[in-house]
């Protein structure tokens, strides 16, 4: 399995600012004080000895993450990150290839979930194939009404591509030729799934927008068996501790709930995912410090890695 993040931050498109760019070069000038980087050698080597965190942005786009299993590619939601992923597949296959098929997940339809869809440059190919797997009631429909003229210049039925819609069912298991994918439901305003999928000993599990607050530990127990030794966990992460508390029923959890939940699973891998977009990128790599710190203290012994989602992120299970 390959994982490829196209768009990791929730509600609203938050893409970098000037100001934001200002702060990295001024990062970067501090940290460079005292060396020597008089030629492009040393500033390359200067440069390569940086994080990614001084490199670059995490990235603006909403929720969008690829999954390659076989020869199979399928996608979790439909962001603005959908949009990258498009135009990068497109290059990356050969122009000579008739027949593409894509295999969309959709956790919901709340809009930085489905916005992407509109600017998806595949969909309006007559060679291309799409498959949408969807628990939600009427997902065409809402799809077209996205795409409604008082919206969106151009209606769903003009894009070209072929469209199958398969509704499946809550708490169920299908396969796409050998492959397994599993569904459960999430704590969030409208309802929300998550989906995990399994091939050859290996599990991925896509679980954004979801909140476990005062949920009855029944319910809880649930989400830790359906994460069960999951390697890894793509998970709905914006909050702080603090807002988590503050923010009941807004359907959005924090890292350090995420660390409870995948040690209690024995999940290998825990990608914090959905940031905030009010959270820039210092205020994100924070919540992962103190996430860190936070599983160091209370889970030491644990072998559980904590990541943050970045766009463009690639990562072999």
């Amino acid at each position: 399995m390959e994982v490829c993040f196209w768009g990791v931050r929730g509600s609203i498109p938050t893409p970098p600012t000037s100001e934001d760019l200002r702060n990295k070069i001024t990062r970067v000038l501090e940290l460079a004080a005292g060396i020597d980087i008089s030629t492009a050698e040393k500033r390359e080597q200067f440069l390569s000895g940086l994080s990614e965190k001084e490199l670059g942005f995490i990235g603006g786009n909403t929720p969008c993450v690829e999954l390659k299993v076989k020869d199979k590619i399928f996608i979790f939601d439909m962001g603005t990150g959908l949009r990258e992923f498009g135009n990068d597949l497109l290059k990356r296959l050969p122009k000579e290839q008739q027949h593409i098929e894509l295999h969309i997940f959709i956790g919901h339809t709340h809009w930085d979930h489905v916005q992407g869809f509109p600017f998806f440059v595949p969909a309006y190919r007559n060679n291309v194939e799409l498959h949408f797997y969807f628990v939600h009631p009427q997902v065409k429909e809402r799809l077209e009404i996205q795409q409604d003229y008082r919206f969106f210049p151009v209606a769903m039925e003009f894009m070209a591509s072929k469209k199958h819609f398969h509704q499946i069912e809550n708490n169920s298991q299908f396969m796409i030729d050998d492959i397994v994918i599993k569904t459960t439901e999430l704590n969030h305003p409208g309802k929300c799934f998550a989906y995990r999928v399994e091939y050859e000993g290996k599990s991925f599990i896509y679980a954004s927008d979801g909140e476990y607050n005062y949920l009855p530990s029944s319910r809880i127990n649930k989400f830790i068996e359906f994460y069960d030794k999951a390697d890894m966990l793509v998970f709905d992460a914006p909050f702080s501790f603090s807002e988590e508390i503050e923010k009941i029923n807004w359907g959005h959890s924090s890292a350090l709930l995420g660390i409870d939940l995948s040690v209690k699973a024995k999940v290998k891998e825990l990608i914090l995912f959905h940031h905030a977009p009010e959270n820039d990128d210092e205020a994100v790599f924070q919540l992962l410090q103190t996430a860190e710190e936070y599983r160091e203290k209370n889970y030491s012994s644990s072998p559980l890695e904590v990541l943050l989602a970045r766009e463009r992120m690639k990562i072999t299970i």
